[in-house]
């Protein structure tokens, strides 16, 4: 894990732009994201060519954005098992199954279903995408949060467009054009994009299916989880209703959310780390969600007046773009877990939102009047303003700190080891030992006693060493030196396999560092001796942590990004 992501650096480092694997992965997520205003213009078409009620076709976006919150759980435990590049690929064939799929559907509930499945790709795309940027780039995490945020507008943007010039000619070719596109989008990430892992430190286990339900445990992430998902419902509310209220023709409605969709692209990436800088996030977050309140209640009163409908459409694009750039930027920076945990329940609390909303909106509207959707969605609005307000402490002081009030202390080691030390004993064994490794993807670990005190450290290394001490390929030693007459070379592997540990660690020189310890005497030691890992000690010399060089590189990054 720690050479692959090696050479992705070093690639990067030779280039004077980011590396080519970035903007394709950036168009990826584009033509991925396009699904998502995709069925927009279309839906009054599929409303009456299909005999659906508003309500019935609300649920393409309702049946999509569940889905994708429920997948949005297991994304983080997908890709830290196949791969970041195999989970975009799994999302790339699932997306332009199913959306062809959708194309040759006859009736609303066909269509419902499928795409439901087609948001189980879109959520391995949501959720990683951002971290696969993040890895890959090689930039400071808040420039790869905007370009996550730039890739996602375009998406959204280019969706309605799109939509509406194939909806011009049939309600079904927006659906085959997504297959299309998904299959050149294939060849692109499968030539171009390296084979990576996000970088969590190599002493930290695994991600688990259940680790996005802890992270919520946080306050700072479910505080801005949840007032994602209020304002969420806002958001679907007028991207879901708006279009079957103002009935217009597909190219129509493609038009009005290309603009729309341009200036949440625009405003994503340009506006909102200025806002973020020059006032805060607090009365950034604050202003923003009051501007989008008055502008749904300004839809809500003139519902039937195209160009006042047409002119809000518009120009809430500008408030989704900033407000979505600060929310993310708000939970990756107050998170304390890794980055694809961090997204896949932030992913799962703001979806949510875009669940409930349509099929909401298209009942109210339904049972009272067209006007209703809107001034509802004005008030879940302001019920996220409200969470920010009671728990503001929580919510978006992380991110203030970070912008606003530098920290000035020396970083120690202890605050950013990694505590969970994977460990092994004297007297276990080498099969014992490569099991450890590949359980936990690590290349190494500390040697301890029964009192927990470092006598040496076993690495990969040492096994490949200890096989083959001289020169030549592990299979050229075994027959020269070590095979007698009548052996094979399984059974002397396997007599090798069984030996203590203790027998090929690593005993001296061991560099350690304490917990008091600085930043830069721990990169001093890792860089001069070319070490993956090192033991972090206590006052009792028991070993209490371990740092790597990706816990290095992360904090780096951290550093990096306040300055």
């Amino acid at each position: 894990m720690t050479s692959i992501n090696s050479e992705v650096s070093a690639d990067n480092s030779t280039r004077k732009g980011l590396p080519t694997a970035v903007w394709t992965l950036f168009l990826a997520i584009i033509t991925a994201l396009m699904g998502l205003g995709l069925v927009g213009p279309v839906l009054p078409t599929i409303s009456t060519q299909l005999g659906a009620s508003p309500s019935e076709v609300t649920l393409l976006y309702t049946s999509y954005n569940a889905v994708m919150a429920i997948a949005m759980l297991i994304t983080g435990a997908i890709s830290t098992r196949l791969g970041l590049k195999k989970t975009l690929l799994l999302g790339v064939i699932i997306i332009g199954t199913f959306a062809s799929l959708a194309g040759f559907a006859n009736n609303i509930w066909t269509i419902v279903g499928l795409r439901g499945l087609w948001g189980i790709g879109n959520s391995l795309f949501f959720a990683t995408g951002l971290t696969a940027i993040i890895t890959i780039a090689g930039i400071a995490k808040a420039k790869s949060i905007l370009l996550f945020e730039a890739a996602v507008g375009i998406g959204i943007s280019a969706g309605p467009l799109i939509g509406g010039l194939l909806g011009q000619l049939s309600w079904r070719y927006p659906f085959m054009g997504v297959g299309a596109i998904m299959v050149v989008v294939f060849l692109l990430l499968l030539i171009l994009m390296p084979n990576v892992k996000e970088e969590i430190g190599e002493g930290r286990k695994s991600t688990s299916l259940l680790d996005p339900l802890h992270a919520m445990k946080h306050r700072s992430i479910a505080t801005i989880g949840m007032s994602n998902c209020l304002y969420n419902f806002g958001f679907f509310a007028l991207l879901a209703y708006a279009p079957l209220a103002l009935g217009l023709t597909p190219l129509t409605m493609g038009g009005i959310f290309l603009g729309w969709g341009v200036l949440l692209a625009l405003t994503s990436y340009f506006m909102s780390p200025k806002l973020k800088v020059k006032f805060g996030a607090t009365k950034s977050l604050y202003a923003l969600l009051s501007v989008f309140i008055v502008v749904l209640l300004i839809m809500g009163i003139w519902t039937f007046n195209i160009w006042v409908m047409a002119t809000c459409i518009i120009l809430s694009g500008a408030l989704f773009g900033n407000l979505n750039g600060l929310y993310t930027d708000a939970v990756m920076d107050a998170s304390p877990v890794e980055a694809s945990t961090t997204s896949s329940a932030f992913s799962f609390m703001r979806m949510i939102g875009g669940a409930i909303a349509p099929v909401t909106a298209g009942i109210l509207g339904q049972i009272f009047s067209p006007h209703t959707p809107f001034i509802v969605g004005g008030g879940f609005v302001l019920g996220a303003i409200i969470l920010i307000f009671l728990n503001r402490d929580y919510a978006v002081k992380p991110v203030e700190m970070v912008e606003e009030k530098p920290e000035t202390t020396t970083l120690k080691v202890k605050d950013f080891m990694v505590p969970d030390v994977i460990s092994i004993k004297p007297d276990a064994t080498v099969k014992e030992l490569l099991n450890l490794l590949t359980q936990h993807h690590i290349s190494g670990v500390p040697v301890v006693d029964n009192q927990n005190k470092i006598v040496g450290m076993a690495s990969d290394g040492d096994i490949i060493r200890y096989l083959n001490p001289k020169e030549g390929s592990v299979h050229d030693f075994i027959y020269d030196i070590f095979i007698e007459e009548g052996e094979t070379e399984q059974e002397v592997l396997k007599e090798k396999i069984n030996t203590r540990v203790d027998k090929l660690m690593h005993k001296e020189p061991i560099y350690t560092v304490k917990e008091d310890d600085t930043f830069e005497k721990a990169i001093h030691i890792l860089s001069q001796h070319h070490f993956k890992q090192l033991p972090v000690l206590d006052a009792q010399d028991k070993v209490t942590g371990i740092i790597s060089r990706g816990d290095i590189n992360n904090n780096l990054i951290k550093i990096l990004s306040q300055k």
